[in-house]
């Protein structure tokens, strides 16, 4: 993600991004040293990264309303003007210290969708180029869907929705990050061209279908000597200290083209920057 945040921040003098990070783990720090070594490779003036990050908001919320309320702002700020009262969504959320019953988290679930509207000139995009960042959709959405499928996987459906024509309407280039899980291989079919890989997107198959563009990030080993202290160490004793890995970002789902199946790897060099396309 901060590679992303940094190829995007730099690529122009206007371009902005927010985050919304649900997590609580944004290092603003490191994103910082980034900059720095990113500008230092293209031969400028490292005192810009301060000026870099003042395009940058960061968002840190702890639930589904407080995304919802977070995408209205950003909403709000594309637009100029304000379009929707957060307030309608918190007089649907319980006092703190209390506990609602099943009516009450009925009424949470119905919380109200973004509203769908233009800017007033009737412009669609914004001049200068945009990012969002979802870090990540699934620690909220998951619990509301364990609750009650039906209705939180509706809920998070009409979010997706909107989330949709907003980016749509002002051209962002918006990046969700959904979680993980891991599955025996012998319980389903991974999704992934790779038959070592046991990682599965945490919201579930249908969650893909809402999205533009679904991408897997996960590790293998580099070369065939490397699989052979990974996975033979189970079997032999092996250590796989000694293996090497690879990073590997493939496409599972591609609404407006045909790259499904298709993938890339990559190395990291020990700052976590990009060392070498494979």
């Amino acid at each position: 993600m901060l590679a992303v945040l940094v190829s995007h921040l730099l690529s122009d003098l206007g371009a902005t991004a927010t985050v919304i990070d649900i997590t609580l783990s944004f290092d603003l720090r490191r994103l910082h040293g980034k900059l720095v070594h990113a500008l230092q490779l293209r031969g400028r003036d490292t005192g810009e990264a301060m000026s870099v990050l003042e395009r940058l908001k960061i968002m840190k919320i702890f639930d589904f309303v407080g995304l919802t309320e977070s995408v209205v702002e950003v909403r709000e700020s594309l637009e100029g003007h304000s379009t929707y009262s957060p307030a309608h969504v918190l007089r649907q959320a319980a006092p703190r210290g209390t506990v609602g019953d099943s009516e009450d988290e009925d009424e949470m679930l119905d919380a109200p969708t973004l509203p769908s509207t233009v800017p007033r000139d009737g412009s669609k995009s914004t001049l200068n180029p945009s990012l969002l960042i979802i870090d990540s959709i699934s620690q909220v959405a998951a619990p509301l869907i364990k609750s009650n499928y039906v209705q939180g996987h509706a809920l998070l459906t009409s979010f997706i929705r909107s989330l949709a024509h907003l980016t749509r309407t002002h051209c962002l280039c918006t990046l969700l990050l959904n979680g993980t899980t891991t599955y025996s291989q012998s319980k389903e079919d991974t999704p992934s061209i790779f038959s070592s890989c046991t990682l599965r997107p945490a919201l579930g198959k249908t969650f893909a279908y809402m999205l533009d563009l679904h991408l897997l990030v996960h590790v293998i080993p580099k070369t065939a000597a490397d699989a052979r202290r990974v996975y033979g160490s189970k079997h032999e004793g092996k250590s796989e200290q000694e293996a090497e890995l690879v990073e590997v970002i493939e496409v599972l789902q591609d609404r407006h083209g045909s790259r499904v199946g298709k993938w890339t790897a990559l190395t990291l060099d020990t700052s976590s920057n990009l060392a070498e396309l494979l």
